[in-house]
C-alpha cells in the first residue's frame, strides 16, 4: 500500500508542474532514477481483502492412524488360548502346594504353553478320602472361606491324591475303605462329569527317621515312626494299585521319592518332616505334570 501512494504523490507532483507552465524545466536525467523506476512499475491489480477459500485449493483432509495400544492395567488382552481347568482332591499334602499350585502351573508350562490353564486346589489338612466324596458334591468351609463342591467347577481335569496321610489304620479294613472310597468318587465325577479326564496320584514318601519332627505336640518314638510311616506307605501302594487295576492314568510320585525304602529328606519340609519341601513339591509337580500333559495332548 506504501509504495502505491509514493507513485500517486510523485506523479501529481509531476504533472502539477508540467501544467502550471513553470520556467523549471525538468527533464528525464533530473528526476532521480530511483523515482523514475517507481513510475516504471506496474503492478498487477491488487487487493486488501482475504481470500475467501474458493480461491484456495481446498486443504487435504489430515489422516490419524489409531493411536498404538500400551499394554497397561487398564489395556485387555484378548486371549484366543482354550482354558482348561484342573482340579486337584487331597490332604494337607494337596493344601499346602497353595492356591492354584504354582508348582504345578510352572511344570505345565512347557507342555501346555497353547492353553490357559486354571488350577483349582481342593486340598483340605487332616481329612480322610471319605470326606473328600462329600466335598465332591456339596459346598464346605476351609479356613474361613466357603468352597463350591468340586462338581460344581466343571474342571477339564480332577486329579485324586490318595489321602494316605490320612489313611485309616493298618489293617484290611482300612485299606479297603480306602479303595472303596476311590471307587465311588471315580465313579461320581463320570457320571457327573462324563468328558472329564481323572487321575490318580501317589505322593511323596515319609522318612522313617526324620517324621513328624518339629510338629508341636508331636513326639514319636522310633517305633511309632517306623509304624506310621510303613502304614502310609501301605495307602500309597494301594492308591497305585487301584489306579493300575482301574486302568486310570497314574502320577506316581512315591516310587521315585524313596532313596533305600524311605522317603528322600530333600523332598521333605524341614519345618514339619511330614510335607514337602519346595524341592518335593516341584518334584511331586513335575511327575503330575508329565501326566496330566499327555491326557490333554491325546484329547486334543
Amino acid at each position: 500500500m506504501l509504495h502505491r501512494w509514493i507513485l500517486i504523490s510523485l506523479a501529481f507532483c509531476l504533472l502539477t508542474a508540467y501544467f502550471l507552465g513553470s520556467a523549471i524545466s525538468i527533464r528525464a536525467q533530473d528526476i532521480p532514477l530511483s523515482y523514475q523506476l517507481m513510475m516504471a512499475y506496474q503492478p498487477s491489480s491488487y487487493t486488501d481483502q482475504v481470500p475467501t477459500t474458493d480461491t484456495l485449493d481446498p486443504a487435504p483432509t489430515p489422516t490419524t492412524s489409531p493411536a498404538p495400544q500400551v499394554l497397561g492395567d487398564s489395556t485387555a488382552i484378548p486371549s484366543t488360548k482354550r482354558v482348561i481347568k484342573i482340579a486337584l482332591l487331597g490332604d494337607s499334602m494337596i493344601d499346602t502346594l497353595g492356591p492354584g499350585a504354582p508348582s504345578l502351573a510352572t511344570a505345565l508350562a512347557p507342555y501346555l504353553s497353547n492353553y490357559q490353564l486354571n488350577i483349582l486346589n481342593y486340598g483340605y489338612g487332616a481329612s480322610n478320602i471319605e470326606y473328600a466324596q462329600t466335598r465332591l458334591i456339596s459346598d464346605y468351609d476351609y479356613n474361613n472361606q466357603h468352597v463350591p463342591s468340586l462338581i460344581s467347577q466343571s474342571p477339564d481335569v480332577i486329579v485324586i491324591e490318595s489321602f494316605a496321610y490320612n489313611n485309616f489304620g493298618n489293617t484290611p479294613q482300612g485299606l479297603n475303605r480306602q479303595q472303596t472310597a476311590l471307587t465311588n468318587i471315580v465313579d461320581t465325577i463320570k457320571q457327573k462329569l462324563p468328558s472329564c479326564k481323572i487321575i490318580i496320584a501317589a505322593t511323596i514318601a515319609p522318612n522313617t527317621t526324620i517324621f513328624g519332627n518339629g510338629i508341636a505336640g508331636l513326639n514319636l518314638t522310633s517305633t511309632e515312626k517306623i509304624e506310621k510311616t510303613a502304614t502310609i506307605k501301605l495307602y500309597l501302594n494301594n492308591a497305585i494299585k487301584f489306579a493300575t487295576t482301574k486302568n486310570i492314568p497314574l502320577a506316581d510320585a512315591y516310587h521315585p521319592s524313596l532313596i533305600n525304602g524311605d522317603g528322600n529328606p530333600d523332598y521333605i519340609s524341614t519345618k514339619d518332616h511330614l510335607h514337602p519341601s519346595l524341592n518335593g513339591a516341584n518334584f511331586f509337580s513335575t511327575i503330575l505334570a508329565k501326566t496330566i500333559s499327555s491326557l490333554i495332548s491325546s484329547r486334543s
